[in-house]
């Protein structure tokens, strides 16, 4: 059955109420807190204005046809790796589906069953959010037949990594090969390193950890594009400066692991030909 059928198909059983309701995203962001910090609703309004940005060809037009009207929604989760999405158990899916203890929720998402707001929800709870199934990982659940099947998947992720991919080979062929094998594979797929942060040293660990996370996604030959967004041109632009990040009333920065929304635009910004090129790569 084609991926348009299916989505009739559900939307017809959902108008009958057999099950709970579940909007489905043309396009689904996955990412760690940086997306629940403001860059999700960046996310959103870049793919939503993709013919704005995107130098749109007579073929990139067809290819566009697949993601229909372009719904964007967005979904960040705390201190959460790729690792954490393809685990069935441990500390690393414990971060996606362990009740955070503090404030009752772990994850803010943007666009899901039509709401273009940030929420702040827990990952296991509600009928959007059902990705804590017992022996599946998150991804297997997410994309369980009449769940979520997005026409455009993007990952967005490397921080909470860094040291694991920037110094095991292994663990990055591990973690990009769970991936490619939970991802449906008729799913098509764009890998982006999130935004660099504001210390040099944090992101000359992360650079490394890029590179090796990209290089790996190269070499799997699969449906899922790497972009290699932490460059030195973003770098340059966001590094060390503190307008880009929550600061105290003195002026310094309190939260230098998340960029604002304005250093987002920056990223996106200077990435917009090379993440064009993935997206429609991706779609062919």
């Amino acid at each position: 059955m084609g991926r348009s059928i299916l989505r009739t198909a559900l939307v017809a059983i959902l108008s009958l109420g057999t099950v709970p309701a579940l909007a489905q995203p043309d396009i689904l962001v996955l990412g760690d807190s940086q997306i629940s910090f403001g860059a999700g609703k960046e996310y959103t309004r870049f793919f939503q204005d993709l013919p704005q940005r995107c130098n749109v060809t007579a073929e990139r037009t067809r290819l566009m046809e697949k993601l229909g009207a372009r719904q964007t929604a967005a979904i960040g989760v705390r201190s959460t790796s790729l690792q954490s999405w393809t685990s069935v158990s441990g500390p690393t899916r414990g971060a996606i589906c362990d009740v955070d203890k503090k404030f009752g929720v772990n994850a803010g998402a943007y666009g899901i069953d039509g709401n273009p707001d940030r929420v702040f929800i827990q990952i296991g709870k509600g009928p959007s959010y059902q990705f804590c199934k017992p022996k599946q990982t998150a991804f297997e659940a997410m994309f369980a037949e009449n769940y979520y099947d997005p026409g455009l998947l993007v990952l967005t992720f490397l921080g909470n990594s860094a040291d694991r991919w920037a110094n095991s080979p292994e663990a990055v062929a591990q973690d990009v090969s769970k991936t490619l094998e939970q991802v449906p594979k008729d799913m098509p797929c764009v890998f982006i390193s999130s935004a660099p942060v504001y210390l040099k040293k944090t992101n000359d660990k992360r650079m490394k950890a890029q590179t090796a996370i990209a290089r790996a996604f190269e070499r799997a030959d699969a449906q899922c594009i790497a972009v290699e967004g932490f460059n030195a041109k973003t770098r340059a632009a966001i590094e060390g400066k503190p307008k880009y990040f929550r600061r105290n009333e003195a002026g310094r920065v309190k939260d230098p692991h998340h960029p604002s929304p304005a250093a987002i635009r920056q990223f996106l910004k200077i990435n917009t030909v090379d993440f064009c090129d993935a997206i429609f790569e991706a779609l062919k």
